[in-house]
């Protein structure tokens, strides 16, 4: 949900019918550092800017096609992953800006190595929180508990065609799953139990060794209402996980590694109890990159889950954010 105390923001000109909202902060005349929202189907909060308090940091934020105050809400028509990559560049031209540094959360991090990839001279500098690679065995580790967590009673309540939906969508396995079960794309976007359970699920996972760790098991009672945000970020989501995270618009799925300026500092920052992202592809894409030359200072964080407000996470994020505004040029 967006949170309610970033600024009021606006909107780029509509293209391909999609509004985007875009807000900005901090230091006028500081360098400007883009925040990359994760999901998909998330929206942009006001922690991430949070971290940049105090610091010579002009801050940007956008949603993403579809996406918390972008409109239409849960729109997937003209919504790709290199929609998301030519989103930030019209931003970048529309504010007259020549470079920037991206900071980038989860599924976040996969938009900002994916622009990095694309305009690797307008970028100097990454943050990222809890990448997320999109590779298969990512979605599988995540997915895992799905039908220990909802049991018997969540089976039920769902049936089995929802219930194989979510399992399908990160398994890598969906275009067969449609089509033997004869569901259609509509369908798997817009069925709302489907969407509150997994919103429940995504919920707990994001705890601290998630579901497993804590014994969390799907309840009726505790699943959020159907609202239009919800279902708008599950057909986001759902929508970018039946195209294999951009993988079929061109994106490969693992580490991307882009190919930026010597000097140019990475920060990555990760708990190392994360259910959601897992910790081995932060480390992966921390070897890639310094491989490739980059800076690249690494924080695995004791204790903490994928949540970025967790008090652990978060004093971690604003101390990297310290140290790498510090080094940027």
């Amino acid at each position: 949900m967006p949170a309610p105390n970033l600024p009021v923001g606006s909107h780029l000109p509509s293209l391909d019918g999609h509004g985007v909202w875009f807000c900005e902060g901090g230091d006028a005349a500081g360098l400007p550092v883009l925040i990359i929202h994760g999901g998909p189907g998330g929206a942009s909060r006001a922690e991430p800017a949070g971290w940049f308090a105090g610091l010579p940091v002009r801050w940007l934020a956008l949603d993403q096609r579809g996406c918390g105050r972008s409109t239409p809400p849960g729109e997937t028509l003209h919504n790709r992953l290199p929609d998301l990559v030519d989103d930030i560049e019209r931003l970048r031209v529309h504010l007259g800006l020549d470079c920037w540094a991206l900071a980038g959360g989860s599924w976040g991090g996969r938009v900002a190595l994916a622009y990095a990839l694309a305009h690797p001279d307008r970028v100097v500098g990454l943050m990222l929180r809890s990448p997320f690679l999109a590779s298969q065995p990512e979605t599988r580790r995540y997915i895992a508990p799905w039908h220990d967590w909802l049991g018997p009673e969540g089976r039920l309540w769902l049936g089995t065609e929802r219930c194989a939906t979510v399992h399908s969508v990160y398994s890598g396995e969906t275009e067969a799953f449609i089509r033997d079960t004869g569901l259609t794309r509509d369908i798997v976007l817009s069925d709302h139990r489907t969407a509150q359970s997994w919103s429940a699920f995504d919920d707990a996972q994001s705890a601290p060794g998630g579901v497993v760790a804590r014994g969390a098991r799907w309840s009726e009672s505790a699943l959020p209402a159907a609202t239009p945000a919800l279902m708008a970020s599950w057909a986001i989501h759902a929508h970018y996980g039946l195209r294999g995270w951009g993988a079929l618009d061109g994106v490969p799925q693992g580490v991307l590694v882009p190919q930026l300026a010597a000097g140019s500092p990475v920060s990555v920052v990760w708990g190392d109890e994360d259910a959601t992202c897992d910790p081995a592809a932060a480390e992966v894409l921390c070897e890639a990159l310094r491989a490739a030359g980059l800076d690249v200072q690494q924080a695995a964080v004791s204790g903490a889950g994928h949540r970025m407000s967790e008090p652990r996470l978060a004093c971690a994020l604003a101390s990297a954010a310290q140290g790498w505004v510090a080094e940027l040029r």
